[in-house]
C-alpha cells in the first residue's frame, strides 16, 4: 500500500467535501435555492442600507449648510440689493434660522451635523442673551465624554457661560478631570488654563500661579504659554 503524502491527504479531504456538498446540492435544491435568496436578501439589505445612510448624511450636510446660510444672512439696509437671501431684521433671522438648525437636529439626530446644529442653538440662545437655554444646548452637547470637536468647543463655552453664572465650584472637578488627561472633553492645557483662570477669579492666587507654571512647563507648545507665563507672576 502506498504511502499518502500530507499534501495529498489535504487534496483526498478537499475532494471529499467538494463531493459531499455537490450530493447535498442534488438532493436539496430547495434549501440550497432558498439559502442562496436569503444571502442575496441580507447583500441587498446591507446595500440598501448603506446607499441609504449615504444619501441621508448628504441630506444632512445640505441641510445644515441652508441653515448656516441663514444663520449668517444679511440684515436690512446692510443687505445688498441683489442678495438671494436677506432678512427684514435680526430678529427674523434668527427665528429663521433656529428653525432650520432644530430641524436639522431632529431629523438627523445620529449624526454629526445634528451635534454642530445644537451648537448654533446654543450660540442663538446667547445671540438673545438668554444664557439659560445656551447652558441647556451645550450642557447636552457635552454630556457624552469625547475629544469630538463639537464637544470641546461646547465645554469651553459651557465653562465660560457658568463661571459667569457663578458656577465655577461645581465646575472645578470636571476641569481637574480634564487637566489630568481623564477626561477628553478639553484638551489638557486649555483645561489647565481655564482652572487658572477659574481659581484666579476665586480669589485663589498661589493654586492660579502654580497651575500657570504647570501649563508654561508642561505645554511649551500651548497657545496659552505665553498668557499663562505672565499671569503666573501677576496672579501671585
Amino acid at each position: 500500500m502506498r504511502r499518502l503524502t500530507r499534501k495529498q491527504i489535504k487534496q483526498d479531504e478537499l475532494i471529499g467535501l467538494v463531493d459531499q456538498g455537490m450530493n447535498w446540492l442534488s438532493q436539496n435544491s430547495r434549501q440550497a435555492l432558498l439559502g442562496l435568496i436569503g444571502a442575496i436578501v441580507v447583500v441587498m439589505l446591507v446595500w440598501g442600507t448603506r446607499a441609504i445612510l449615504d444619501s441621508r448624511g448628504e441630506a444632512a450636510g445640505e441641510a445644515l449648510s441652508k441653515a448656516i446660510a441663514i444663520y449668517a444672512a444679511p440684515v436690512g439696509s446692510a443687505a445688498p440689493t441683489d442678495a438671494k437671501l436677506k432678512f427684514a431684521t435680526a430678529t427674523e433671522r434668527l427665528a429663521a434660522a433656529e428653525t432650520a438648525f432644530s430641524g436639522v437636529r431632529s431629523k438627523y439626530s445620529w449624526r454629526a451635523e445634528s451635534r454642530l446644529a445644537r451648537l448654533y442653538l446654543a450660540r442663538i440662545a446667547m445671540d438673545r442673551n438668554d444664557k439659560e437655554q445656551a447652558i441647556r444646548e451645550l450642557s447636552e452637547l457635552v454630556r457624552k465624554s469625547s475629544a469630538d470637536p463639537v464637544v470641546r468647543m461646547a465645554m469651553l463655552n459651557l465653562v465660560r457661560l457658568r463661571v459667569e453664572k457663578g458656577e465655577g465650584a461645581q465646575l472645578a472637578p470636571d476641569l481637574e478631570a480634564m487637566a489630568a488627561g481623564k477626561d477628553p472633553r478639553l484638551p489638557r492645557d486649555v483645561a489647565l488654563w481655564q482652572l487658572a483662570q477659574l481659581r484666579e477669579h476665586d480669589g485663589n492666587s498661589e493654586e492660579a500661579s502654580n497651575l500657570y507654571r504647570k501649563l508654561v512647563s508642561e505645554f511649551p507648545d500651548s497657545p496659552y504659554r505665553g498668557d499663562a507665563a505672565q499671569r503666573a507672576g501677576s496672579a501671585s
